[in-house]
């Protein structure tokens, strides 16, 4: 896109959303609020290109309905992601 204010404005929003939508996740009493917050976290992840991010929401949306998930591996890809977009270069 070339503007540097709003790529920094986005990975912002992006960090933002991405921490919120995982305590959510984190705080979810139920299979449907846990699989509605992953399936956000995917998407957002897909919009940002945060791959593995994405896969990880993916699969983890994909178990919850087994059962109680770990969402370590989550919070993992969440931070790895944030991290790499804030020292991506411009």
């Amino acid at each position: 896109m070339g503007d540097e204010d709003l790529r920094i404005e986005i990975l912002a929003l992006f960090a933002t959303e991405a921490e919120r939508l995982l305590i959510q996740a984190e705080r979810a009493e139920d299979a449907a609020t846990l699989g509605d917050r992953l399936h956000a976290i995917k998407g957002l992840a897909r919009n940002v290109g945060a791959l593995r991010l994405k896969q990880v929401a993916s699969s983890l949306e994909t178990d919850c309905l087994a059962g109680p998930a770990d969402l370590a591996p989550l919070r993992h890809a969440v931070m790895e992601a944030i991290d790499y977009l804030h020292s991506a270069p411009g």
